[in-house]
């Protein structure tokens, strides 16, 4: 590759300059030359510094002005081996993340679906000794307030569980990662916390320690990933324990109610040109809607979602959904490979269960351009200010979890100030009176028309009241969701 490289830089390098020269390994082997070069004994001879090792530049001594000469031709060359080396570099760095986050996605496809601590431990466990094989492993977790070192891999010394557990308090306290050494009896022992979280409540900590090295900060960031999203599991398991300790369905369904409305954003973002407004009203059973806001390096996306049924499976399936999406965002190029990447993941845990969900996604740019993409959800409408009228903003795709094969697309349009977009769950347009009749996607699409002068906040309380009027006092049977965004 790198000898490729060579040659075509040296043969570009003789279309436009008269220079003798070739270029020579270590050995004195060619690997070069242009055209004109012939070799001789008064050549004169520069070494070349690279990360590749020693290599030769030749050309005739009696080329005019030599040292200029030699001087340029050794910074050019120089500077293209290393650039080449950095590119290499840089490829098996991004190659081996990838590796390691296949293995944080492996730990979340297996986990998601086992019910029992122990076997969810040991899930972690085996992918922690993948990722960074340390001498001791410790899982605590937060009972009644203390910490409890439940879990232990390794020969530990009361000295180091003492330092396991300052460690994991302190990395529980700053929601970050901590890095430690320490020499004793002429060893070096490196150690790493990281706290484990399931929003704002705190489940316990991961503590690793190994000899004779420090640990990395890219390892540090990695642990900190896969203890966040065990956090999750963890939590995930133990409201599922406390649902099997209740016998009444009220408990239970508040429990999972709480479990949806935990997954949800604690604020709407200020973004610029846009006004923004989010609703979500939870029927008498536990449902499955879902909305985000998700924004990394200038990207602005939001989206909608709808987990097939209702119930306690919804709330599981929904929990491993968001869990998925905020894990493959920070990787994912654009919306179609992130959509992508989900599919394929929540394939895994749904494929023998038939569960599925709908998902519209989209990504707002600064300079007034929507990228969005559709997984079988019912298609948004957008109002455009400027003549009146009133589209679906229609993508195909299937729901994510059914088909592990299925690809998606994006498609976008261009926002002028007092477009509204409206994205919604069926719970809206499939509300029904006490005649049976439907709420509609009409009805809907008038309000927003009526109110296109209003907030994005007014306007969601416009439609909001509107469907509580119409429904009367027949039961909520689904959940009723809502994001408005208004061009400013």
């Amino acid at each position: 590759m790198l000898e490729r490289i060579i040659k075509e830089y040296t043969e570009k390098f003789s279309r436009f300059s008269d220079s003798e020269f070739a270029v020579f390994d270590k050995e004195g082997r060619l690997i070069a030359k242009t055209k004109n070069y012939e070799k001789s004994e008064g050549d004169v001879k520069i070494e070349l510094d690279s990360i590749y090792g020693k290599m030769y530049l030749c050309f005739k001594s009696s080329s005019p002005d030599v040292e200029r000469t030699s001087e340029l031709l050794r910074f050019l060359y120089t500077e293209l081996l290393n650039y080449e080396g950095y590119i290499e570099s840089l490829v098996r760095e991004l190659a081996h993340r990838q590796e390691e986050l296949g293995i944080v996605y492996d730990m979340i496809a297996k986990a998601s679906l086992v019910f029992d601590e122990h076997r969810i431990v040991d899930i972690v466990l085996s992918k922690i000794n993948s990722l960074i094989s340390p001498k001791v492993c410790v899982i605590g977790i937060f009972e009644g307030g203390s910490l409890s070192q439940k879990y232990i891999i390794g020969e530990i010394s009361q000295d180091l569980k003492s330092d396991a557990e300052k460690l994991i308090l302190k990395a529980s306290e700053t929601k970050n990662f901590v890095i430690y050494s320490k020499q004793q009896d002429g060893k070096l022992s490196g150690m790493l916390a990281v706290p484990m979280f399931s929003g704002d409540n705190l489940i316990g900590g991961i503590f690793v320690c190994s000899e004779g090295k420090n640990f990395e900060t890219m390892e540090a960031k990695l642990l900190l990933t896969l203890g966040n999203y065990a956090g999750i599991i963890l939590y995930r398991n133990k409201l599922i324990d406390e649902i099997k300790r209740t016998e009444a369905l009220k408990r239970e369904v508040e429990i999972a109610k709480q479990i949806q409305e935990n997954l949800l954003p604690k604020e709407i973002p200020k973004w610029t040109g846009l006004d923004i407004y989010a609703f979500i009203k939870p029927s008498s059973s536990v449902g499955g809607d879902y909305y985000d806001f998700l924004s990394n390096d200038g990207r602005y996306t939001f989206l909608i979602a709808d987990v097939s049924g209702h119930g306690i499976g919804s709330a599981l399936l929904l929990s491993s959904l968001r869990s998925v999406i905020r894990l493959t965002y920070e990787f994912a190029q654009d919306i179609p490979r992130l959509l992508n990447s989900i599919n394929k993941i929540i394939c895994k845990d749904t494929s023998e269960i038939g569960m599925y969900s709908t998902v519209f996604i989209g990504e707002y740019r600064p300079e007034g351009v929507l990228v969005y993409s559709n997984a079988g959800h019912i298609p948004p409408i957008l109002f455009r200010r400027n003549d009146g009228s009133i589209t679906e903003l229609d993508v195909h795709g299937s729901p994510v979890g059914l088909f592990d094969s299925e690809t998606y697309e994006a498609s976008e349009v261009r926002l002028l100030n007092g477009d509204i977009l409206v994205a919604f769950t069926d719970g809206v347009i499939e509300a029904k009176n006490e005649k049976n009749d439907f709420f509609g996607l009409e009805r809907l699409k008038k309000i927003v028309v009526e109110n296109c002068d209003k907030s994005a906040f007014e306007i969601c309380t416009a439609i909001v009241d509107e469907v509580t009027k119409f429904k009367g006092d027949v039961e909520q049977r689904d959940d009723i969701t809502l994001l408005v965004l208004k061009k400013i």
